[in-house]
């Protein structure tokens, strides 16, 4: 079965190519050339990950402009006091303007130190940690303690800025923070791979709805939930195909539900043209 198996995610994963970066937030960071824009566009859009796509590439876009279509230098000269004016019509859902200038003004204090978030989130890493997610836990115990120790002005009222950082070590499947990862330490077509001090062999899958319906329906998990350990399942059982790169058919995968190729109920019509169907146990 894993033979098969890797023939069938091979085959789809050649499928979707970079043509394809229509239908994912990733486009946003690829308009960018310099490597400093695109790390900020891509924490940014991927802590804004949550909903459905053309939602999340309309907020993207939207800071996008409010940042003057210049992430870098924005972030280099933000004065907090004047961006919350500017920003007050910022809001994606429980995310509010102020909640997002906090995060970009700790980015701030971050880049005066290291010069790169590529570099600040390389010194978080160390061999012993299990995956890159205890990295990223770290990174984001950081951020907290920047924004405590820094941020003079107003906050928002409510969950938003907590809930821009999802931690791995809580046990959620912390989509988000994974998606983040996968985007700057793979390199493909799809996969930036600025971050490569990183190894790629410690990424997690980004678990969302799609993800888990179809690695169900494949049988690299038996989990039905959105949990860490469902993440953990499935990237398990990738690494098991790919020891170097088990999450590079991410991008592949959730495809067929983003682009609404795969049914939640076997619909022949669709299946019988899908590039994975005869290993699909739906």
């Amino acid at each position: 079965m894993t033979s098969e198996l890797r023939i069938q995610l091979d085959k789809l994963y050649a499928t979707f190519d970079h043509s394809f970066i229509y239908s994912d937030p990733i486009q946003l960071v690829k308009r960018f050339d310099d490597s400093q824009d695109q790390e900020i566009v891509a924490l940014v859009v991927t802590s804004l990950a949550f909903g459905q796509v053309q939602q999340i590439i309309k907020a993207g876009e939207l800071a996008i402009e409010l940042m003057n279509h210049s992430p870098r230098r924005f972030v280099d000269t933000m004065e907090p006091e004047v961006e919350i004016k500017k920003w007050r019509g910022f809001y994606y859902r429980m995310i509010k303007h102020t909640d997002l200038l906090r995060l970009l003004y700790a980015l701030k204090k971050i880049l005066n130190q290291v010069g790169s978030i590529g570099n600040w989130v390389s010194s978080q890493y160390q061999q012993e940690d299990a995956h890159l997610g205890v990295t990223w836990a770290k990174c984001v115990d950081e951020i907290r303690k920047i924004d405590l120790e820094n941020w003079k002005w107003k906050r928002s009222k409510g969950i938003g800025f907590n809930h821009l950082l999802p931690n791995p070590i809580k046990k959620s499947a912390c989509k988000r923070a994974n998606l983040l990862l996968r985007w700057m330490v793979r390199k493909d077509q799809i996969d930036l791979g600025l971050w490569d001090k990183l190894p790629a062999s410690k990424l997690i899958i980004p678990v969302d709805t799609h993800i888990q319906r179809i690695a169900y329906n494949i049988g690299l998990t038996n989990r039905t939930d959105l949990s860490w350990k469902t993440a953990i399942e499935i990237t398990d059982k990738l690494r098991q195909l790919d020891p170097n790169d088990p999450v590079k058919y991410d991008f592949a995968l959730c495809r067929l539900g983003i682009l609404n190729m795969c049914p939640k109920k076997r619909d022949m019509n669709k299946c019988n043209s899908c590039p994975i169907f005869d290993i699909c146990r739906l």
